[in-house]
């Protein structure tokens, strides 16, 4: 075992640990609840929850009611402290957690949050991302491996998240001097992340894993962003719009108009007709009261 793995692991943990997750080490307990970093020969890490003290997801009627969507969300948990720091997903999900790749050194601010994004809500099964500083201030991404969906990979699935999470997304073409420049030439995108409304985008993501963790096929038929003045009430207060989103879903076989209402309002966030919330069900969307 190198000192680069251990090393490695241990950077693992004590991110965890920073973000008051518990790590164990040691024997499981069965009533034990938390995170086992186990290391990998090739410097990866495994990062596996550990729900009463089971480190693989728990399926069948042996286990107690819940116990699964209390593992995924462990397990997404993990997930988002780590790609925060700009740490990569080596493996698809599995049944014992995720399996993470530390940067090589470190990573300008923009590259790790462009990275926590795509690992968050934009990584297809089948393709990594290569995330690098433009000299213009900008981040580039490319494919860098997996299947071969490269126009897939980019405008399927990072595409939407970006857009999702604010970023100014531009799609750039190559013709390899074949004088193409349709989509299916599309080597790259160049984003920008958001540089206002940072809480309201923050908001946006903790809103749409709410949705995601009680409905299924909720993908990008909702749609979110801070909300602008025009998007209020005409008697809407000054300043109203300020740390308040419109939420509006455009509609999909599984779900009626109003099926996300119910548990937004049981988990506290406020909701109210927009500007024009005659058109596609718009709302205006509150966080929780502090």
């Amino acid at each position: 075992m190198s000192s680069q793995q251990t090393s490695t692991a241990e950077l693992a943990r004590q991110i965890l640990s920073a973000a008051s997750l518990p790590v164990i080490d040691g024997e499981l307990s069965k009533d034990c609840c938390g995170y086992r970093v186990t290391e990998q020969h090739d410097g990866t890490v495994q990062v596996s929850p550990v729900l009463d003290g089971h480190t693989t997801a728990p399926h069948g009627t042996q286990f107690r009611a819940g116990a699964l969507t209390e593992w995924q969300n462990m397990n997404r948990t993990a997930l988002d402290v780590l790609s925060a720091e700009g740490w990569e997903r080596a493996d698809v999900d599995g049944w014992d957690g995720n399996v993470f790749r530390a940067p090589a050194g470190p990573l300008h601010p923009l590259v790790k949050e462009t990275v926590h994004v795509l690992e968050r809500d934009g990584r297809p099964g089948y393709a990594r991302f290569d995330v690098s500083l433009l000299d213009s201030g900008a981040v580039n991404i490319n494919v860098a491996g997996g299947y071969n969906c490269r126009q897939l990979s980019l405008s399927d699935v990072a595409s939407p998240a970006l857009h999702a999470a604010g970023f100014d997304v531009e799609t750039v073409h190559e013709d390899n001097g074949t004088g193409r420049s349709d989509w299916h030439t599309a080597h790259h995108l160049v984003v920008r992340p958001p540089v206002e409304r940072r809480a309201e985008w923050a908001l946006a993501h903790t809103v749409r894993r709410l949705l995601q963790a009680n409905h299924r096929n909720v993908r990008w038929d909702v749609h979110m962003a801070p909300a602008l003045p025009d998007h209020m009430p005409e008697d809407a207060a000054p300043g109203a719009h300020l740390g308040a989103l419109l939420f509006q879903f455009s509609g999909h076989a599984v779900h009626h108009a109003w099926a996300f209402d119910s548990t937004l309002r049981d988990a506290g966030y406020v909701l109210s007709p927009s500007r024009h919330k005659w058109w596609r069900h718009m709302r205006i969307l509150r966080p929780v009261a502090g």
